[in-house]
C-alpha cells in the first residue's frame, strides 16, 4: 500500500539575524504541530538568493525581517524577491504562498499595492477583527468568529493591498488573492512569549521608557494567541485548490 507524500515546505528566511535560527526553529515547530509528517526546507533569498522551485513544493512561505524596505528599488534580493512572486503566478498558478510581515509587505509591493508607516511600534499579541469573509475562512479553526489573536512586531502596514486581493481581517492584517494562492499576514503565527521577548531584546528602540507602557506591552507579549490554529488552516488552505 503506497503512502501519500509527504507535506513539503519552503522558507524563505527575508532577513540575517543572530536569532534567525529561532525563527526558523519556531516556524518548523508550527508547521510540523499543524502537520506532523510535514518536511520543512529553509532558503536563503537575502545573501545566497537561493529560492524553491515552484511547484516542488505545497507551501511557499515568505518570513519577516527588517533586513531592506520591502518598496526598495535599488536592492537587488529584493527587486528579485518581488520579480519571483510575480513569475510564480505566471509560471506555477497553483502554487500557494504565505508571507508574514515583511513578507506580507512585500507581497503586496510586488503585485501594486503600497506600505506606510503606523506612527508608532505595535507589539505583542493583539485581537485582529475578522471580515465576514474571514470569518468564514477560518471557521471551526478559531474559538471565535469574529477575531484571531496573533503576536504583532511591526512600525509598517499595507496602507493599499495587491490588485486583486480581497480582506479576511481588518485594516490589511490579512488577506488572500482571488485566485485563493497567496495569503498574507501582518502579524506572526510562527510566535510565541519567548521568541517575542528575544526580537524585542534586538530591538531596544521600541522599548518605552514609559513604565505603564512597559508593562502593557509585558502583558500583550504573554497573552494567549492562536498561532497554531492559523498554521492548522495555513496547511489546510495549501491543500485545496
Amino acid at each position: 500500500m503506497s503512502h501519500p507524500p509527504p507535506f513539503k515546505a519552503a522558507i524563505l528566511v527575508n532577513s540575517i539575524s543572530p536569532i534567525d535560527p529561532n525563527f526558523n526553529a519556531a516556524f518548523k515547530h508550527s508547521i510540523t504541530t499543524a502537520k506532523p509528517s510535514a518536511q520543512v526546507s529553509f532558503f536563503d533569498p537575502v545573501e545566497a538568493q537561493t529560492y524553491p522551485r515552484p511547484g516542488d513544493y505545497d507551501l511557499i512561505v515568505l518570513t519577516g525581517g527588517g533586513t531592506a524596505d520591502a518598496t526598495a528599488k535599488d536592492v537587488p534580493w529584493v527587486l528579485k524577491m518581488r520579480e519571483f512572486l510575480r513569475t510564480t503566478v505566471e509560471t506555477c498558478p497553483g502554487q500557494k504562498i504565505v508571507g508574514v510581515c515583511w513578507g506580507h509587505e512585500v507581497i503586496h509591493v510586488a503585485f501594486g499595492g503600497a506600505l506606510g508607516r503606523l506612527g508608532g511600534f505595535e507589539g505583542g499579541v493583539m485581537p485582529i477583527k475578522l471580515t465576514s469573509a474571514g470569518s468564514k475562512f477560518f471557521s471551526s479553526y478559531l474559538p471565535s468568529t469574529e477575531v484571531f489573536n496573533i503576536h504583532e512586531f511591526h512600525e509598517m502596514e499595507v496602507k493599499a493591498p495587491g490588485k486583486g486581493f480581497r480582506a479576511l481581517a481588518v485594516d490589511n492584517q490579512c488577506l488572500v488573492n482571488e485566485a485563493n494562492t497567496i495569503l498574507s499576514f501582518q502579524g506572526h503565527p510562527e510566535m510565541d512569549a519567548e521568541l517575542s521577548k528575544l526580537l524585542l531584546s534586538f530591538n531596544p528602540q521600541y522599548v518605552s521608557g514609559d513604565k505603564v507602557e512597559q508593562e502593557a506591552l509585558e502583558t500583550r507579549i504573554h497573552s494567549p494567541h492562536d498561532g497554531i490554529a492559523i498554521w492548522k488552516r495555513i496547511v489546510e488552505w495549501a491543500g485545496e485548490a
